[in-house]
């Protein structure tokens, strides 16, 4: 099913309050036409009563505001049958749960909305989609990979198996222990071994494989050793790249999905970016991190292109790489997603082009398997620096 794009502006707030992305006015997809499904929101707050009903359930629950008062919000949810057969019980909204939901808003009421996904305080991720076993844990394999609105369904926390997919660059890790026949001391004295060959590298589900060089351009040589490792974004606790990190060491990422935008939270620096699916790009694009992405379905595959970068690295010097790759301002991305018949791993195919650093444009792909493993903020604390006095 082909989308729409929609101009869409992210403004992040805290966690107690609300996160709202507006868009243009198109068509309206799919269910009831009470919610405006080319906006999106996050609101958090503690449920205080639940209602499995047909045609629509709905959970209920405070929100403190900026002024910290408390106000009465709810969210819709599937059909009380429905919800029940998917495995879905009121016990989950016990009175008392802190809940974050991720959804649409109403067109009249402000304080109610229609339920993509919900984040319980213990971090599961709960989709609208998704079918439930007697702990309330997500059934791989049972959710619906088809949305109402007839687009692939995405939701879900997507991860890279530490044992299919080590670092690139670098040897497997010791999960083993020391290497048989070194006498080791006791006092943490450092004695230098062998380092086992790379593993894990093929063509099972979540396997990688080597990423190509960079063919760099001139100025991009001159610069390379002009960079410490100080200089490393991730040693100060701040993300790199939409690409570097949406697979570095493994982490898992959140995916949140409706008609009109994707929500990406990236287990690595809590970076979060926007797919706007309706409308283009603005006429100014504040340069950030993330820059500014807009999607649309070809098919069952998401294509994404982005642009609007503030300049920074496509490679940083520290850990096991020895020298920096810049990028400048005009780089721009394409993506493309894929999930698998099965709706178990998502594939990305992507490919960069910068011409003040990139000779050519760089491409390469990477997969994630769908996963049931609860979704924890990164929250980087550095402590390399930390000292034990």
């Amino acid at each position: 099913m082909m989308f729409k794009q929609s101009k869409t502006s992210l403004a992040l707030a805290c966690l107690c309050g609300i996160i709202l992305l507006p868009s243009s006015t198109v068509a309206h997809h799919g269910v009831t036409g009470q919610f405006d499904l080319e906006q999106v929101l996050t609101v958090s707050g503690v449920v205080n009563r639940v209602r499995f009903v047909n045609p629509h359930s709905y959970v209920y629950f405070k929100v403190k505001n900026d002024a910290g008062e408390e106000e009465q919000w709810r969210c819709e949810l599937r059909s009380g049958s429905l919800l029940k057969r998917k495995g879905w019980t009121e016990k989950m909204f016990e009175i008392g749960t802190q809940i974050t939901v991720f959804g649409s808003p109403d067109r009249r009421d402000p304080k109610t909305c229609y339920t993509e996904t919900i984040t319980f305080e213990d971090g599961r991720v709960v989709a609208r989609y998704d079918t439930l076993d007697t702990t309330g844990n997500i059934v791989v394999g049972e959710r619906e990979f088809v949305r109402e609105d007839g687009a692939p369904n995405l939701a879900g926390n997507w991860t890279e198996p530490i044992k299919n997919a080590p670092n690139p660059w670098g040897p497997s890790p010791r999960s083993e222990g020391p290497p048989v026949g070194n006498d080791f001391s006791r006092d943490g004295s450092p004695q230098k071994v062998a380092a086992p060959q790379p593993v894990g590298w093929g063509n099972e589900p979540g396997t990688q494989t080597r990423p190509p060089p960079y063919v760099l351009t001139d100025l991009a040589r001159e610069e390379a050793d002009d960079f410490t490792a100080d200089q490393n974004p991730r040693f100060q606790c701040e993300p790199t790249n939409i690409i570097f990190d949406y697979a570095f060491d493994q982490m898992m990422n959140k995916i949140e999905q409706t008609g009109s935008a994707i929500v990406i939270t990236y287990g690595f620096m809590d970076m979060v970016r926007v797919i706007h699916l309706v409308g283009g790009y603005p006429d100014e694009i504040e340069p950030s991190v993330t820059g500014y992405s807009v999607g649309d379905w070809e098919g069952d595959t998401l294509v994404v292109h982005t642009k609007g970068f503030k300049p920074g690295f496509l490679r940083a010097i520290g850990g096991r790489a020895t020298e920096s790759v810049r990028h400048s301002d005009q780089m721009e991305i394409t993506e493309r997603f894929t999930m698998s018949k099965d709706g178990t791993e998502l594939t990305r195919e992507y490919t960069i082009v910068d011409p003040h650093y990139l000779a050519e444009p760089y491409s390469h792909s990477n997969s994630s398997l769908y996963s049931t493993s609860k979704f924890f903020p990164y929250e980087c604390e550095e402590l390399k620096d930390d000292s034990q006095q």
